[in-house]
């Protein structure tokens, strides 16, 4: 998305602590979508259940990457909790950003796009995590099966309800998160409760170091990781139809 700043993409920014536009060109980016393989997570009630591959996939290609990311989920009845390890990064002190909604997504972070329901939707929700603790939370509307408009529309962090916190080990190369997510906040675009969701976590890691502290990650420095790859033929996350099934057991 917005990270990802080349001749496929247009990025729009309109004041990023009030509101962060930015246009993906969907319709720029090819991906093979007829055999699509839809991965599943079947989440537990009050014991954390562990996704079972710890090699995300590159967003081109689709190939595993080398660094490992362990990331674990449970809920109860009023949230779903994330666990994760992002394991072979020895930059994570090269990341900048420490306020809430601001450009974290441009540098090293975590994300998880999540939808209410089983299909594939061009309205969810974006969720950012970066080593900083600094959290990244909006609405977006992609009609990438339309007009390929995009559109974001941030929401206050301060009263999202969501709990989050970062674990820094620096001598190993890793950085830990939580989230915790309240249930009513997922209910987007779909108000119903349900217990199926459709979601796709992301990672960007950075391949050589920075002397910039406003550097921003690209194809030439970064590594883009999904758990389900976007198959696009340029780092792409917004890619609805590629994001796998989460079930609340």
């Amino acid at each position: 998305m917005r990270r990802i700043i080349m001749s496929l993409f247009i990025l729009l920014s309109l004041s990023c602590k009030e509101k962060h536009i930015a246009n993906t060109k969907q319709g720029q980016t090819t991906y093979n979508n007829n055999s699509i393989d839809i991965p599943t997570i079947k989440v537990s009630k009050e014991k954390f259940t562990q996704i079972d591959d710890l090699h995300f996939k590159h967003s081109v290609g689709g190939n595993p990457i080398e660094e490992e990311t362990l990331v674990s989920f449970k809920y109860d009845a009023d949230f779903l909790e994330i666990k994760f390890e992002c394991r072979n990064n020895p930059r994570l002190n090269q990341n900048y950003y420490t306020k809430d909604n601001s450009s974290i997504f441009t540098q090293e972070v975590f994300e998880l796009f999540i939808s209410n329901g089983k299909e594939a939707r061009e309205n969810y929700l974006e969720i950012q995590l970066n080593p900083n603790n600094a959290l990244f939370l909006g609405k977006v509307t992609n009609r990438y099966k339309s007009d390929h408009h995009y559109a974001l529309e941030l929401i206050d962090t301060r009263t999202s309800g969501i709990k989050h916190n970062v674990e820094k080990d620096v001598k190993n190369n890793i950085w830990k998160g939580y989230l915790k997510l309240p249930l009513k906040l997922l209910q987007y675009p779909d108000p119903t409760p349900n217990h199926i969701y459709r979601l796709n976590m992301f990672r960007v890691i950075s391949n050589v170091d920075h002397t910039d502290k406003k550097w921003s990650s690209d194809m030439s420095n970064s590594t883009f990781g999904c758990w389900n790859s976007t198959m696009s033929n340029a780092p792409q996350f917004h890619v609805p139809d590629y994001f796998g099934i989460l079930i609340l057991d």
